[in-house]
């Protein structure tokens, strides 16, 4: 692999996908570029942005068998997209682990058991291609013993594997596992640029491309999420309707809506947490709108209602509800009982006037 990025067809370096152009690839590409592509990488950036998709290019970038960039054509790197290259494994909350008989089916962590198999599998030697690469997603969720113990892997790695690890908080992380991966961040795309590519690659009309670009706040993970998801600008539509309705609703209806959202939700903290930031891009939209700020609305397709719903809220205490999401968000990422929050938000949620006139 000695052959620079630059001088590689445009059409291999494609094949980073939708982050092609991002300094997360460039980055990569370098390493891949000058054969320093270090054995433990932390991919860090917010969540949905397109992380894990990036560790995937860069195993196959790792095992290509034509270019040393990802080609996405050959053999390794159709069976890495496709998650059946031996080679190439994503190590999550509720995988395998060495314990046969241990369930981890519901768990939200990953356990000792689990590092301890990946140390045992990491030693062998390449069964398909010429790297074994680990993505560890999201590594944040490693227990205080499995990060000890993964520790003494990455001070002494077995050669020819790579672990890549990645993390929305990467600040949960033990500093001396942090201190022994490379960070590379991982930044949301330019909203604009984003929607050009879903125009253009996704084949989305223009205007609903730059509606859902608005919308994902340039991530592309979650741009590309929504889609494969069905109808992404219908179900927020939906979405802002229960908002809406919950505004003007009854105590005893918000507390019903907090119950079933939570159940909905199974108690997930990454469930809670989605529609917990759809809520956060309303109302502070509903602030821009009730202040007539020129800042564009993430909701472009509702700017008219967004406007006129506004001015029917006092500024003050839209203010006042954002910093409640905020709470909500941050006691959910603590482990706090998401019906409980949800219970404490939703009573809170201020209800818009009703007499006609606008809020002072």
């Amino acid at each position: 692999m000695t052959t620079p990025a630059a001088d590689q067809p445009r059409e291999a370096a494609a094949r980073w996908g939708v982050l092609t152009e991002s300094p997360a690839a460039r980055v990569l590409e370098r390493m891949l570029a000058e054969e320093r592509v270090p054995h433990a990488l932390l991919l860090a950036g917010p969540p949905q942005v397109g992380k894990r998709e990036l560790a995937l290019h860069l195993a196959q970038a790792l095992n290509c068998e034509g270019t040393s960039q990802p080609c996405g054509e050959c053999r390794a790197c159709r069976r890495i997209e496709k998650s059946l290259h031996a080679d190439v494994e994503i190590v999550v909350p509720g995988g395998v682990c060495r314990v046969s008989e241990h369930d981890h089916s519901t768990s939200r962590v990953i356990g000792i058991c689990a590092v301890r198999r990946l140390e045992h599998v990491a030693i062998t030697q390449p069964y398909e291609g010429r790297r074994r690469v680990f993505v560890v997603d999201p590594a944040d969720a490693l227990t205080a013993d499995a990060a000890d113990a993964f520790l003494k892997t990455l001070e002494e790695p077995p050669a020819l594997v790579h672990f890549v690890l990645v993390s929305a908080r990467p600040e949960l992380l033990p500093e001396t596992v942090r201190s022994r991966c490379r960070l590379v961040p991982v930044a949301p795309m330019p909203v604009a640029r984003l929607g050009e590519w879903l125009q253009q690659e996704a084949g989305i009309e223009q205007e609903t491309a730059r509606a859902l670009a608005h919308l994902a706040h340039g991530r592309a993970g979650w741009a590309t999420a929504a889609l494969k998801d069905g109808e992404p600008l219908e179900v927020r539509c939906s979405q802002i309707a229960e908002i809406r309705r919950l505004a003007a609703a009854s105590r005893a209806d918000r507390l019903q809506a907090a119950e079933q959202l939570a159940g909905r939700s199974g108690n997930d903290a990454a469930n809670v947490l989605s529609v917990l930031a759809v809520w956060t891009d309303w109302w502070r939209d509903l602030l821009l709108g009730a202040s007539s700020a020129e800042t564009p609305f993430v909701h472009l397709e509702e700017a008219a209602a967004l406007r006129e719903d506004g001015s029917r809220y006092r500024s003050a205490e839209l203010g006042r509800f954002l910093h409640e999401l905020d709470r909500a968000v941050d006691r959910v990422q603590r482990g706090v009982n998401a019906r409980l929050v949800l219970e404490n938000l939703f009573l809170r949620i201020p209800q818009p006037q009703t007499d006609g006139s606008p809020a002072s």
